[in-house]
């Protein structure tokens, strides 16, 4: 696959299914779907784009409580995609944003769980996911990849 044809939804959940085969839904059929995109994090930033076109963003916010357990986070964030998909689903492909490095061990553990929760998630509903590269998204909203942001 070439950087041009865009990242593939991968899925899992079929075990017969060749992962080097493109397992998207057919043609015209995503557009009349949801599709969700997650920045992962902490502060989770997501939009969803309706089975009517109708775009929606917001952030969720995963920070523990002070008498939370180590788990809770992640226990909030399959509630909060369940919720999302039972309420404007269903929910037909998942990307996220693919960070190759972070600048914190702990921000790295977290982004870890909450990546490992989003695909069990998915893979149980048999809902395909791919990370998109930052490169990527950058260059797809400035046309240049090395875009710095502005502070």
């Amino acid at each position: 696959m070439t950087e041009a044809e865009g990242p593939q939804l991968v899925s899992l959940h079929d075990e017969h299914t060749d992962p080097a085969q493109d397992v998207r839904p057919e043609p015209g059929a995503i557009n009349r779907s949801c599709i969700l995109a997650l920045d992962l994090g902490t502060t989770t930033g997501w939009a969803l784009r309706s089975h009517d076109g109708l775009i929606t963003s917001g952030t969720v916010s995963l920070r523990p409580g002070r008498f939370d357990g180590g788990g809770m986070r992640y226990l909030r964030f399959t509630n909060w995609l369940t919720e999302l998909d039972r309420l404007s689903g269903p929910v037909v492909a998942i990307w996220f944003e693919e960070v190759r490095r972070h600048a914190g061990t702990d921000a790295a553990h977290v982004l870890g769980g909450l990546l490992a929760t989003l695909t069990a998630w998915a893979e149980l509903r048999g809902i395909p996911y791919s990370g998109v590269p930052v490169g990527t998204i950058k260059r797809h909203a400035t046309g240049k990849a090395t875009r710095r942001r502005r502070r």
